[in-house]
């Protein structure tokens, strides 16, 4: 049975927990949080009193034999210094006790925290990931299955960049063999291609913690033997410095590993490389806050 420990102090905290308690993954539950009386843990230990799963309030020995932390939010609205300054110290804590597993990191700012995430820990950049533009790679291929009435599962088309900030990548979007761009014909392929993107950018507004629970559990599986080629986020190593978005990559035993490269036409590429740009800026920001 693998040990995964949900830190955070959200909705998605004790929502994953939930989920992971009911999974039919083998998996002994843990809780770190700073105020574990807010989460109602009691609720969660009745759960697993009716589930496969166990679940318990994490100790700090705990971490040295932990198979993967799971990130999640400190702060509800999205507040980075909240989240950073309490990913910071669950991490330090999970290094002193021994911790050599994955992280996966589930919050709100997904690639800010898995850049964060690694540079806190100094775990290797294959051993962290986050839930990137998962959800939203699975939204926009519903759109087209819907908008081309074929099965969700027939449609291969990323989204990349962060679950905030992203560029859909129509140019590499697949209906089986069949490239979409060319059933795209005039002024109704535009106005489809309006359609799916309103209806993604939409999705990235509202996705919630249900969701974020349905990814980390897909990621464990992987993590533990289902391997999986997922845009989560990950580091990338450019020529400026090290960051972290979501791509698609193998995760399986081994973590995250580049399989192949992704590459949209050129306005896609263009539009990609604006969103670096502006996540580039914010962990420029939180570098010289912590500088100052």
């Amino acid at each position: 049975m693998k040990k995964v420990v949900v830190c955070g102090q959200s909705v998605a905290t004790a929502e994953i927990a939930s989920r992971l308690i009911q999974s039919r993954l083998p998996l002994a539950v843990m809780i770190s949080a700073a105020q574990p009386e807010t989460l109602d843990l009691a609720a969660l230990s009745a759960l697993s009193a009716v589930c496969d799963n166990p679940f318990s309030k994490a100790t700090p020995k705990q971490f040295a034999t932990t198979d993967v932390l799971v990130l999640t939010d400190y702060a509800e609205a999205g507040d980075l210094t909240a989240n950073l300054a309490g990913m910071r110290k669950v991490i330090n804590e999970a290094m002193a006790a021994g911790f050599a597993g994955k992280v996966i990191v589930a919050m709100q700012a997904s690639e800010l925290g898995t850049y964060f995430a690694q540079r806190f820990s100094g775990l290797p950049k294959t051993a962290v990931l986050g839930l990137g533009t998962m959800a939203l790679t699975q939204c926009f291929e519903r759109q087209i299955a819907s908008a081309f009435d074929v099965p969700a599962d027939a449609v291969t088309a990323y989204a990349v960049g962060t679950q905030q900030d992203f560029a859909l990548l129509w140019s590499r979007a697949f209906i089986g063999a069949t490239a979409v761009m060319s059933l795209l014909q005039g002024e109704d392929g535009a106005a489809l291609m309006t359609q799916c993107t309103e209806a993604c950018t939409t999705f990235a507004a509202n996705v919630d913690a249900t969701v974020a629970g349905r990814l980390v559990e897909r990621l464990l599986a992987a993590l533990f033997g289902r391997a999986l080629i997922a845009p989560v986020a990950s580091l990338y190593d450019n020529e400026a410095k090290p960051t972290a978005y979501a791509r698609p990559v193998q995760i399986d035993a081994r973590g995250v590993t580049p399989a192949f490269e992704v590459k949209g036409s050129e306005a896609e590429n263009t539009q990609l490389e604006a969103c670096l740009t502006r996540l580039a800026a914010q962990i420029a920001a939180v570098e010289a806050g912590e500088k100052a």
